[in-house]
């Protein structure tokens, strides 16, 4: 038998299937054409991964153009649902987003990225990218920071190793000391911080969910327009904000 931890030799098909969707949810669309271009690839090669894929429902065509199928959200759907305890987390986002008018999220971390399990809007929040299911690197954002701080120090490596420090914005943190010294920082008050890291003009605050003593199965991050998370409101109120609602959690998953 075969562990998971095991080298193996990656199926180029598979990559290179995996990779066509990606391109066209990137694009928002391609046809035939545009990807035997991407890729290099005979027409009738690009013909052959499309149509098996649009046959299983992983890609539709309309309008001329191949796009990103539904089966993918059945797919989410299940991963989303797996864990009961998301449930319970996804409850709590929804009171404090009623409660404040901004935005709050919930990720998680796998395979060494981030995804957004799910977002609650207020009415004052802004309106940003960020849907369910999508994919960040940790180091971005302030609930991705907030995950890597309370991980083994081999395993955040071993996720900046493999994922790098791309940056999102002119403040995003791309230098590895500089951010293992801000993971020591964020494991002795709690939380994290982002100062227009991930998208300019939008500040957060983040706090790892670990109703355990081991790895989190989370973060939730509160996160609004830099102009208004300011002073003591951003400095000291949503920190004790979202610590308390984290604490709260965590209490009710570790006695339910």
């Amino acid at each position: 038998m075969v562990s998971s931890s095991s080298p193996s030799r990656p199926l180029k098909t598979i990559e290179t299937a995996v990779d066509i969707v990606d391109t066209i949810q990137r694009r928002e669309g391609a046809d035939i054409q545009e990807l035997a271009q991407e890729f290099s690839l005979a027409q009738s090669t690009i013909h052959g991964y499309v149509k098996t894929l649009e046959n299983r429902g992983y890609l539709t065509y309309e309008d001329g153009a191949y796009h990103v199928g539904l089966e993918f959200l059945n797919k989410g759907g299940h991963a989303r649902k797996r864990k009961r305890e998301y449930d319970f987390i996804i409850n709590k986002l929804e009171d404090l987003a009623e409660r404040t008018g901004e935005r709050v999220q919930f990720i998680v971390e796998e395979n060494g990225r981030g995804y957004y399990i799910h977002t609650s809007i207020g009415e004052n929040a802004v309106h940003v990218d960020a849907h369910i299911g999508k994919k960040i690197h940790l180091h971005a954002s302030s609930a991705g920071k907030a995950i890597l701080a309370h991980l083994p120090k081999e395993r955040v490596h071993q996720i900046l190793d493999r994922w790098g420090m791309p940056d999102y914005t002119q403040q995003t943190i791309t230098n590895r000391d500089e951010l293992l010294t801000e993971l020591r920082s964020i494991r002795d008050t709690g939380y994290a911080t982002s100062e227009q890291e991930s998208i300019t003009g939008l500040r957060a605050v983040g706090t790892p969910i670990q109703p355990h003593e081991d790895e989190p199965i989370g973060a939730i991050s509160f996160s609004g327009p830099a102009h208004r998370l300011t002073g003591d409101w951003f400095d000291e109120e949503i920190p004790n904000i979202v610590l308390g609602v984290a604490n709260e959690i965590e209490l009710d998953l570790k006695y339910q």
